[in-house]
């Protein structure tokens, strides 16, 4: 495998780590079976050293997927991925994309699919089975033009999530619409001066 291009310095690590809030342990788990998915065990291998030289060891085989787990974990691996397997920026939406595919995301949110309405109302209960921290809003949704819009604030916490919610929102409205074409961009961004991230998805 590669050498990475570049390294991930403790710096960046312990700064991940302080900040406030959780993620839910299949998050994390979804995550590294990408990693296996795309890379293999070898992959997998990598990104478990790379978390291990930086402090903050953790093993797949070891994580139960309804514990929580400090958020800036999450930050980690998705830029170890980046890094370790040169994953362009914009392809980084295609990690998480992947996690709403899984049977266990698929069971869990079931029971929100009644209908768009419903998940109107219940989005903010829905992020809560993700993450402890932010706020969302189901902003707008448009069936004659085919849009919907979401704003998310207080989760403010690196460029890479962002692109992760672009790649997970879009996975989701597939999911939900029964639609294999749907596009989702981020079109207001905290880290380009916005106050708030929104994202448009498009079917």
């Amino acid at each position: 495998m590669n050498q990475p291009k570049e390294i991930i310095d403790k710096n960046f690590a312990v700064r991940a780590m302080t900040i406030k809030g959780q993620i839910r342990g299949l998050g994390l788990k979804h995550d590294l079976e990408y990693v296996l998915k795309m890379w293999g065990e070898e992959g997998l291998k990598e990104v478990e050293r790379e978390l291990e030289s930086l402090g903050y060891p953790l093993k797949y085989q070891e994580i139960r997927e309804m514990d929580f787990f400090p958020i800036g974990t999450g930050i980690l691996v998705l830029a170890i991925i980046k890094k370790f397997f040169d994953v362009p920026e914009e392809k980084m939406a295609d990690v998480c994309a992947f996690h709403p595919k899984t049977p266990l995301v698929a069971k869990l949110f079931m029971k929100y699919f009644y209908s768009i309405p419903k998940i109107m109302e219940r989005t903010q209960k829905m992020w809560r089975e993700y993450w402890t921290i932010g706020e969302i809003d189901f902003k707008e949704y448009n069936e004659k033009d085919k849009y919907a819009i979401l704003q998310v604030r207080d989760f403010d916490l690196d460029p890479l999530i962002c692109r992760c919610l672009e790649g997970y929102f879009r996975s989701m409205a597939e999911l939900i619409l029964g639609k294999g074409k749907v596009v989702s961009q981020e079109t207001k961004c905290f880290f380009k001066g916005e106050r708030i991230h929104e994202f448009i998805i498009k079917w």
